[in-house]
């Protein structure tokens, strides 16, 4: 057995470095091609119609009146994408790879956008409505099967997607627990704490889902940047001299771990670009899922301007946040873990009490990942079995390994997590470009017409004649 871990740790590894690169960063500037680059050409039509829609209450009640709103799907899948890589893992990221990783971090997360938009528009594309019971049957193993026509491929990613969603409940349980216990909460009672929460949503399904994390990924993340901010403000000074260390960083590379040990710009590179991939789950397919749920759908590619918020939030917002309070206080240069960092951040200005303020947030950001991702699991598992025994069996499963992070070290078991998601992007995006005459189709007929869908059923009726 150990042999086998080992043989896998060497794989995963392998994927996890240039292979994985390539293809995300890869695939998605082909698929910006696709699209016609709307991430940049039509950034302000985006935004207008998806963060400029939020504070609209009749068109959010009317969304709502039809049963899971587009807003309450994104911030389902905000909740899942949101996690401890976007406190922890930037800086190690910065910790690694130095200042510079950060630019290649919005590098990632500017071609991610692409590859979500293009995940979420054909996961609604292809979306039937789930027959027993609530919600739709999404996700890339319906545009696998149904859009390409090809079973083996569609089951094969799911399988190794189920592989990796069983265990990342106990990733980020163990993440909770490995941060409370230093201030004096014990495992176990961590662990109790974070089953409860789980089994209850669980139990509601998807609505209960979202009326939790419409009110919980808001309020936690407006927490984080309001403490971002006036850490950020506290070192304005230093603006000048962290944007040189960012963009020079970038292209000669600089890192701190060691004590300011020099590091190649590959490796900056390299980091950036990783941590930008593991933050905003492009690729992956699971909030496709979870974002084709909403009811009030007019268009695909509609739900698919969602994601680029989605991604934009991620990346260039929450990850730009922590990379500033990192470099503009400092604390990089001081040799510590990376994944302490952004603690010693906000303690830098908010004293102790920015400690727990810190924790407090790691841990929402955690709870919040592990509930979404138990409903992309529920969903992902009826598409593919349309079985209720077998989505059970692999939700206590779940369970189990939240238990299992929380109480023991399951370092081991974990990297099947990995291996499992790396597989999963070499399923996924290369099966997105191939579906690139459909999503291109889509993409001009929602952006051609400019959201205007009396124009679109128009045009579709004259050309039917």
């Amino acid at each position: 057995m150990e042999a086998i871990f080992g043989f896998i740790n060497a794989v995963t590894g392998w994927i996890w470095g240039i292979p994985i690169l390539v293809l995300l960063v890869g695939g998605g500037l082909i698929l910006t091609v696709v699209i016609g680059g709307i991430q940049f050409f039509r950034f302000g039509f985006i935004m207008k119609n998806t963060a400029g829609t939020m504070f609209d209450k009749e068109e959010q009640a009317r969304k709502k009146a039809l049963g899971v709103s587009p807003f309450q799907a994104v911030t389902a899948a905000l909740g899942s994408t949101i996690g401890t890589g976007n406190i922890a893992g930037v800086g190690a990221a910065i910790a690694t790879g130095g200042p510079g990783a950060l630019l290649w971090m919005w590098i990632c997360g500017l071609v991610a956008m692409a590859i979500k938009f293009s995940e979420v528009t054909m996961s609604v594309r292809y979306r039937q409505k789930n027959p027993k019971g609530e919600g739709y049957l999404a996700g890339p193993f319906m545009y696998m099967r149904d859009g390409l026509h090809c079973k083996p491929l569609a089951y094969c990613f799911t399988f190794m997607s189920l592989l990796t969603l069983c265990t990342i409940g106990g990733v980020h349980s163990g993440a909770i627990a490995d941060n409370l216990a230093p201030v004096g909460v014990s495992r176990l009672l961590t662990c109790v704490v974070v089953v409860a929460i789980v089994v209850a949503v669980m139990l509601g399904g998807m609505k209960r889902l979202v009326n939790i994390t419409d009110k919980m990924v808001p309020m936690m993340s407006a927490l984080y940047v309001v403490c971002a901010v006036i850490i950020v403000g506290a070192n304005i000074g230093r603006v000048g001299e962290a944007l040189r260390e960012i963009f020079i960083g970038a292209f000669t590379g600089q890192a701190a771990i060691g004590g300011f040990t020099g590091v190649a710009v590959a490796s900056t590179i390299r980091f950036g670009l990783a941590r930008g991939v593991f933050s905003n789950d492009a690729g992956l397919g699971l909030q496709a899922t979870i974002h084709a749920q909403a009811a009030g759908i007019d268009h695909p590619a509609q739900q698919g301007m969602w994601a680029v918020f989605e991604t934009f939030f991620d990346t260039i917002v929450i990850c730009s946040l922590t990379g500033f309070m990192i470099i503009f206080s400092g604390v990089w240069q001081t040799g510590e873990a990376g994944s302490t960092l952004s603690s010693l951040a906000f303690e830098s200005v908010l004293g102790s009490a920015g400690r727990y303020l810190c924790l407090f947030c790691l841990t929402l950001f955690a709870i919040s990942s592990i509930i979404s991702n138990s409903q992309g699991l529920r969903i992902q598992a009826t598409a593919a079995t349309n079985s209720r025994l077998a989505v059970n069996v692999l939700l206590v499963i779940f369970v189990i390994m939240i238990i299992g992070g929380c109480l023991t070290d399951m370092a081991s078991v974990f990297v099947l997590t990995d291996f499992g998601n790396g597989i999963v992007i070499f399923l996924n995006v290369p099966s997105l470009i191939l579906l690139s005459g459909e999503l291109r189709r889509l993409t001009r007929e929602w952006f051609g017409n400019n959201g205007d869908l009396k124009a679109i059923e128009a045009k579709r009726a004259a050309g039917e004649k």
